[in-house]
């Protein structure tokens, strides 16, 4: 009879080794993986509390947008006056006014593809698309009339507005439950349009951007922070199917010409796909909303 050989001690720590070796490897996956899992979750909840928070503070003031709400139209500071109003119904822990320090990282903020960003902190520019001004107030005062009675041949008293000084600003502010949030308005009106390539009309408030753990690291666009438009009372992540700004463009972790905002398009993909794929494979060319939502998936047939 044959004795059976026994493992020597080199074979052993060889093979120890070699664990060890694949389990490194395994590592920085698995962390990206769980720490993806708890960013997109973080996203999830800010969106919840902010949305219900402006449908609170909307239902107080007659179901109109934001700009419109009274407190809003008499203020010469439109997304300060915003802030105010929500905060009655969010659990704010700190006001940072216009500036970041207190609550977002003063250090440096990158894209996804790790190019350094002021996005945060650079003013919005203009609305690409708006309605008349003229048009909108008569739109609303269409909307804020029929909530009572009054004469019929009596011309409905339009809303009164200040004029925002400067036009263009930005509030900033920490939420109790962690996380901070960037409210940024360019117009006294509430009168622009989101870009889309379908045939709907999306009112355009404001951008909101979200760091959800705060000054805390990776400070990355589509990955710890997340973009969303203030379109009339609903907050709408940015890069949803049929965005102008689409995630096929604007969630590319391999464009080295892209611009300061690109990876806040990727924020509607991690919030419906619930996964950050795009940091592993390219938008656009491997995933996609049309293709697959997996690196590892087959695309789907055309």
């Amino acid at each position: 009879m044959f004795k059976k050989k026994a493992f020597t001690m080199a074979e052993v720590l060889i093979v120890m080794a070699l664990i060890g070796f694949l389990f490194t490897l395994m590592i920085p996956n698995l962390v990206q993986k769980e720490g993806s899992r708890k960013y997109i979750e973080s996203a999830q909840k800010a969106q919840t509390k902010l949305q219900e928070a402006f449908r609170k503070a909307a239902d107080a003031n007659d179901g109109l947008f934001p700009q419109d709400w009274e407190s809003v139209r008499y203020s010469s500071n439109k997304s300060e006056a915003i802030v105010k109003e929500i905060s009655k119904r969010a659990s704010v822990m700190s006001f940072c006014g216009n500036s970041l320090q207190g609550c977002f990282a003063t250090t440096e903020y990158r894209t996804i593809n790790s190019i350094p960003t002021t996005i945060l902190k650079d003013p919005m520019p203009p609305h690409q698309v708006k309605r008349s001004s003229s048009e909108y107030i008569a739109k609303q005062k269409r909307k804020s009339s029929d909530e009572y009675d009054y004469d019929a041949n009596e011309e409905p008293k339009a809303l009164e507005y200040m004029k925002a000084d400067p036009e263009i600003s930005a509030t900033y502010f920490a939420l109790l439950d962690g996380g901070s949030v960037a409210i940024k308005t360019n117009s006294t009106y509430c009168d622009g349009v989101i870009l889309s390539t379908d045939p709907l009309e999306r009112p355009y408030c404001a951008s909101i951007y979200v760091d959800v753990n705060g000054p805390a690291i990776p400070n990355m666009l589509g990955v710890d922070v997340f973009g969303f438009y203030l379109s009339g009372n609903d907050i709408l992540p940015m890069g949803f199917y049929g965005d102008d700004f689409s995630f096929e463009f604007n969630c590319m972790r391999e464009k080295p010409n892209a611009g300061p905002d690109n990876g806040l398009a990727c924020t509607a993909w991690a919030l419906k796909n619930k996964n950050m794929e795009y940091r592993k494979c390219q938008a656009g060319t491997r995933i996609g909303w049309a293709t697959t939502t997996r690196c590892d998936m087959p695309s789907k047939e055309r």
